[in-house]
């Protein structure tokens, strides 16, 4: 199960995706290492042990250890008679608990404590978790580990949790994920037509924190308490550097009987302020995928 992968694994392994955000914002002039997956640790067989006094008949081969799980034993011959001794009973770590396992007290209840487990404790146990309270508030924190996961296995197990959330399933049933309920897709625009779905208290610096593990710059835009007229569950990153694709800045402009280069059927983003009024068009900006400029004498900034 891929979702034993804490969050910094998870997301340094992903690569660039897509910018897709789709808002127009007014703003003001400002522009560890992650556990390995769980080892079971298989005692190896043991002889059973002859009675004290006796000896045992030649074997055949002493097995030499290895280091390496793949390679074959060596046999030697031995020919001495060996005098058996009482064998020790070995000590072998125990093996992580299940991810399935319904144990979880040591997670914290608060939901905003629960929300930040997630970045250094096992998504699949945290998510568990989170699933059993069957708090609407999670699932935005759930949507977000969506986003950056390939695994189908571990974007249906995801999908699962948010459908108990949602369909307030008891922890005792089990969770049926309906046809076409498992992308990431489909619960972004189920959320978006949720608004009364709200993420905990603490999830604006969380998101930004949980972005920082691609790009520690990302910090910078959202943080705890950082003013926004927009939903903050809404913003998608699509893992792109901060200036990795150069915004188109305070460009010139054409008349529209200048720009002889469009087409009637050319498509533009219309920016009305103040009574002052600039046509973008998407050939130009596609290249960009946003532009800070002045209209109206307000300093915007618009991203698609």
């Amino acid at each position: 199960m891929h979702l034993t992968s804490t969050p910094a694994r998870l997301l340094r392994g992903m690569g660039c995706w897509m910018l897709i955000a789709a808002l127009v914002a007014v703003i003001g002039c400002s522009s560890e290492p992650a556990p390995t997956l769980p080892v079971v640790i298989v005692p190896p067989p043991t002889a059973t042990p002859a009675p004290p006094g006796t000896t045992t008949q030649p074997t055949d081969a002493v097995v030499q250890p290895s280091d390496s799980p793949t390679s074959t034993t060596t046999a030697t011959p031995s020919t001495e008679e060996t005098q058996s001794a009482p064998a020790e009973t070995p000590v072998y770590p125990a093996p992580p608990s299940p991810l399935n396992a319904n144990d979880l007290d040591f997670l914290p209840d608060d939901p905003t404590a629960l929300m930040y487990a997630a970045l250094d404790q096992s998504v699949a146990q945290v998510g568990r978790k989170m699933a059993y309270s069957r708090n609407d508030a999670f699932i935005p924190v759930l949507l977000e580990f969506m986003r950056f996961q390939q695994n189908e296995e571990a974007l249906l197990t995801l999908a699962s949790f948010m459908v108990r959330i949602r369909d307030k399933i008891p922890e005792e049933e089990f969770t049926i994920v309906p046809d076409g309920q498992g992308s990431w897709d489909w619960w972004q625009k189920w959320l978006a037509q949720h608004p009364e779905v709200t993420p905990p208290e603490g999830y604006d610096g969380w998101k930004g924190q949980l972005f920082s593990f691609i790009d520690p710059a990302m910090g910078e835009f959202m943080y705890d308490g950082v003013p926004a007229t927009i939903r903050l569950e809404e913003i998608v990153w699509g893992g792109v550097r901060r200036d990795g694709i150069p915004d188109l800045r305070f460009p010139p402009h054409l008349s529209p009987e200048e720009a002889t280069y469009l087409q009637p059927g050319d498509r533009v983003f219309g920016v009305s302020i103040n009574g002052e009024h600039r046509a973008y068009p998407l050939r130009v900006l596609n290249a960009h995928e946003m532009a800070n400029d002045i209209v109206g004498g307000v300093q915007f900034a618009l991203a698609y």
